[in-house]
């Protein structure tokens, strides 16, 4: 049983590294979006 519990424990794992990665990455995305809006407006 305990290589199916290793195996799980490492699929949970690496899932969480991926899921915050993608998290991470649209949040920039979003960032930039205010910051570019916020540079635009200040140059009308």
């Amino acid at each position: 049983m305990s290589i199916v519990n290793r195996r799980n424990a490492v699929i949970g794992f690496l899932t969480l590294k991926v899921g915050k990665m993608v998290a991470r990455k649209k949040a920039k995305q979003v960032t930039g979006r205010f910051a570019n809006r916020k540079k635009n407006d200040k140059s009308r």
